[in-house]
């Protein structure tokens, strides 16, 4: 007698527990679907290394690379180059001035990806939904070109990163052999210059 009571006890807690479960798998499923539909059409490649086409550049360290049709927005990892002028085309009259060498950075980039097969190298994303990444064509290290070259600085993040070392040497090297921006004698880090051009915005109202 007491042993079937205990094997109906144990098949009601059983029976309990399957129901349990197949109520969170419900919720969870129910879940799943609202996220999907509430998610865009496109989505942010996975934290990774992906192959495609640059079909734009915007500066010295920002392009548009396009993975099977999916455009990304990239920020190039560990460099910052020289901040250049930008013009609204409804309000040219509203013009932000940008540095010396900005044009020419453009150039060096764009001569060296630009409508080229890559690979990138996702670090991560920033604040402004771009991926933070290092760009290779075919073995290589194009934000390091670019620093050792003299169009762009190491970055400051780059500055207080283990692996930011390569770039900083970089950088002494181009500055040593005055390349690129270097050939000025004291050039303005571009993280300075937005500083500066923040404080004039707002002493000329």
């Amino acid at each position: 007698m007491e042993l079937s009571v205990v094997i109906s006890c144990s098949y009601k807690v059983l029976n309990c527990t399957i129901v349990k479960l197949r109520g969170l798998l419900l919720i969870s499923a129910v879940c799943l679907a609202l996220f999907s539909l509430a998610s865009p059409a496109f989505a942010k490649p996975s934290i990774g290394t992906i192959d495609g086409m640059v079909i734009s550049v915007s500066d010295g360290n920002h392009l548009t690379f396009s993975n099977n049709g999916t455009e990304i927005n990239v920020h190039l990892y560990g460099i910052e180059a020289p901040v250049i002028t930008k013009i609204r085309r409804s309000e040219p009259w509203l013009a932000k001035p940008g540095q010396r060498f900005a044009g020419r950075s453009f150039m060096a980039l764009a001569k060296k990806v630009l409508h080229k097969q890559a690979r990138l190298e996702i670090i991560s994303f920033n604040d402004h939904d771009q991926a933070v990444a290092i760009i290779y064509v075919e073995t290589r290290n194009i934000n390091l070109e670019m620093v050792a070259e003299g169009w762009a600085w190491a970055s400051q993040k780059a500055r207080k990163l283990p692996d930011g070392a390569e770039y900083l040497f970089a950088e002494e090297q181009a500055r040593s052999k005055k390349l690129g921006l270097w050939m000025q004698d004291n050039p303005q880090p571009p993280w300075e210059f937005r500083k500066t051009r923040k404080v004039e915005n707002r002493d000329s109202w």
